[in-house]
């Protein structure tokens, strides 16, 4: 995989349209469907980064190279577009959706006309991302709005409205935002962006407990008796949806904790790592931890090779034997962190 790697994004530094980036996204499609042993997995996952972030990058400079022919507006002296989602935390299946921004400094005055060309470039890189093979965000979580692509300015006065109301929706979007990674452009501004909201959350107890009892929900369908709970009615009776088994509460609560004990990292694994060296997390619960996101992923990268809806849902009956007992400890381990988390949160109300 390592060859396959290197040669597409050796490939994908010279694609000059969104076909070529679709042909190449679709080779690690392929690839990945014959390479899929247990054993090969952590190399996996790093290759599929590696070939994300080429394709996006390579997205984001040909919208820039198309809205700059096009002299739109006035190209900011210095801009970032970042990722959040999967892709910002590291930890992209193949088929995943964009989640991205943008953020840009200029003098007040020349604002507006970067304006007209932040949003030219977003337009297109949108449209290039998706012929590709990202489906757009259903959550409206892309650099064509206008909350994901601000000037430095504009970005300081939204944030400090979600940090200052706290309701659901500004709670929503401030976890998200925790997951900024720059990935193009002037890397520094999302860097100081993430790091001034984790800085933020943490003056402010009441809010950061509020988080912490967001991230109980949704809750791990996992019964008292082991029972896993799968899709009851409609076309996906009888599956497991892969994400909202686990795997979320899992990156949400490592989120939360990183917050909790001022770690501003955007990578999952980097949380954890972070986290027991801190001595948030005990040795055995960081382990136990890192092997069930490692089950989730690998389960999710095996079932969901094919492009489409529902790519997250996996039928329970499909699964392997042993996946089945490595997914119940995985939810075991899921639903153990949010209670460490719901600890947590009851020492700050405390």
């Amino acid at each position: 995989m390592e060859s396959l790697a290197a040669k597409v994004v050796e490939r994908l530094n010279r694609a000059e349209s969104a076909a070529e980036l679709r042909f190449c996204h679709d080779e690690l499609a392929r690839e990945l469907r014959r390479c899929l042993a247990p054993e090969q997995m952590k190399q996996l996952a790093g290759d599929v980064v590696c070939v994300h972030e080429a394709i996006l990058r390579r997205a984001f400079f040909l919208a820039e190279r198309e809205t700059m022919k096009r002299s739109v507006g006035i190209r900011p002296p210095a801009w970032c577009w970042y990722v959040m989602g999967s892709i910002g935390r590291c930890e992209p299946t193949i088929w995943t959706d964009q989640d991205h921004g943008i953020l840009f400094n200029c003098p007040e005055e020349e604002e507006a006309a970067c304006y007209e060309f932040i949003r030219h470039m977003a337009a297109v890189g949108v449209d290039m991302l998706h012929e590709a093979g990202y489906p757009y965000c259903s959550g409206y979580v892309m650099a064509t709005n206008k909350r994901w692509a601000q000037s430095v300015r504009g970005w300081e006065q939204q944030l400090s409205s979600y940090l200052d109301s706290g309701w659901p929706n500004d709670i929503r979007f401030l976890l998200i935002a925790m997951d900024m990674r720059p990935l193009y452009g002037e890397a520094e501004l999302a860097e100081k962006a993430r790091k001034a909201l984790f800085a933020a959350l943490a003056k402010r107890p009441p809010l950061l407990a509020r988080m912490g009892e967001h991230v109980q929900f949704p809750p791990v369908p996992l019964g008292w008796l082991g029972n896993v709970q799968t899709e009851r009615w409609g076309p996906y009776s009888g599956a497991v949806h892969m994400k909202q088994s686990g795997y979320v509460q899992l990156t949400n609560a490592l989120k939360w904790l990183a917050c909790f004990a001022h770690v501003p990292t955007a990578g999952t694994a980097e949380r954890r790592r972070a986290l027991e060296a801190n001595g948030v997390l005990t040795a055995p619960l960081s382990d136990a931890v890192c092997e069930a996101l490692s089950v989730y992923y690998s389960i999710r990268l095996k079932y969901s090779t094919e492009a489409g809806d529902g790519r997250e849902y996996v039928l329970w009956r499909a699964l392997e034997r042993t996946e089945q007992k490595q997914l119940k400890q995985a939810m075991r381990t899921a639903k153990r962190l949010q209670r460490f988390v719901a600890r947590r949160v009851a020492n700050i109300h405390a």
